[in-house]
């Protein structure tokens, strides 16, 4: 009877710590599980390029990925300093060529200002991309760069305030290309009423309708009211009888039959000449061919500068997330197989690049049944 008295009591405890140990088993599994899918998740949060920290965009790059934006950065500026020098270039032939006319004719300087508002932020940016590619130069060093880091913001911050500045030019350019440019009437016709008693207005005026292809300054007939030769060499009477007269000048190129630019407006038997159907001379005036120029060259300008501005963007957004990975990385890129975090909107999203090895998961507590 003892003896079965002594078995019972085992066998329950027995029974009782098999449910114990199974309880204990299911919370173990339970718990590994659950490790398990933190672990799966916390790997998937690290293989991930982009992830959102301190509601920010932050990337986190190789430092193959850190190299390949540096060389397609440096690729991008040369692009760019190439087409700034094709910028020069067309700046100063516009300058001497359409400048030139429309400082011959109005005595001011208007005709220096599209080739400066094309030059003059193109010459800043060219700046800029040195300036951030001796700091580039600096930053991979293995020694900590905290002023190179801060001189890299800086051209960042200055960079793009230049971009919008530049984008706000594109429509000063077009109010400037649309305006009346009365000056340039008002001087045409100042030296077409001294052609024939200044040579410098003959020559200037010359020169202006052959290139342009273009006579007066509104329309040819402006020319039958200035008496644009020199009245000695006519023939008494001779003046009074004809009908229209332009400097030779006015001819145009494009017309197949002779010249006529002596009494226009009468039909000539000697070239079977009739002035509304074979008019040999020019008949758009100076002042709109000048304007259509400006016009065409300043849409031009706008477009160079708009693709200009649009590589800039692209050099900006590399100029930043080299920054941030220096910045992040505690001012120094070391090591080939760390992980660098950058970002481009926001300031001090982290500090260090890596985050902390916390080691294995916790060991479970022991179940108070087992103790």
């Amino acid at each position: 009877m003892k003896k079965l008295k002594i078995k019972k009591p085992l066998k329950r405890a027995t029974i009782k710590r098999n449910k114990v140990v199974d309880e204990n088993s299911q919370t173990e599994s339970t718990e590994g599980y659950s490790t398990a899918d933190e672990t799966d998740n916390t790997n998937n949060e690290e293989n991930r390029l982009v992830t959102i920290k301190n509601g920010k965009f932050v990337y986190d790059i190789k430092f193959g990925t850190v190299k390949f934006i540096t060389a397609v950065t440096m690729v991008l500026i040369f692009i760019n300093t190439i087409f700034s020098l094709s910028l020069f270039d067309s700046s100063i032939r516009i300058r001497s060529h359409l400048g030139y006319f429309i400082n011959m004719v109005s005595n001011t300087a208007e005709g220096a200002k599209l080739p400066i508002f094309q030059s003059l932020p193109v010459l800043i940016f060219l700046i800029f991309d040195l300036i951030f590619l001796f700091a580039l130069w600096k930053i991979f060093k293995r020694k900590k760069q905290r002023k190179y880091n801060w001189l890299l913001f800086v051209i960042i911050i200055a960079h793009l305030a230049l971009i919008i500045l530049t984008f706000i030019l594109l429509f000063v350019i077009m109010g400037h290309i649309y305006g009346g440019h009365v000056y340039i009437h008002d001087g045409i016709m100042e030296a077409m009423k001294n052609y024939s008693s200044n040579s410098l207005f003959k020559k200037q005026i010359d020169s202006l309708q052959i290139e342009f292809q273009c006579c007066g300054s509104k329309k040819y007939d402006e020319w039958y009211n200035i008496q644009w030769y020199d009245a000695s060499l006519i023939k008494k009477g001779h003046a009074e009888k004809s009908n229209g007269n332009t400097p030779f000048s006015c001819c145009s190129m494009s017309s197949l039959s002779p010249c006529v630019h002596h009494n226009i407006e009468n039909t000539g038997k000697g070239y079977l000449y009739t002035p509304e159907q074979n008019l040999s001379i020019s008949t758009t005036g100076c002042h709109e061919k000048i304007l259509t120029k400006t016009r065409q060259v300043g849409w031009k300008i706008i477009g160079n500068l708009l693709i200009f501005i649009v590589l800039q963007g692209v050099v900006l957004v590399g100029m930043r997330l080299l920054q941030t990975a220096h910045y992040a990385s505690k001012f120094a890129f070391g090591g080939h197989n760390r992980v660098y975090t950058a970002w481009i909107f926001g300031r001090g999203v982290m500090k260090n690049s890596i985050a902390p090895d916390d080691g294995p998961p916790p060991v479970p507590p022991v179940p108070d049944e087992l103790k």
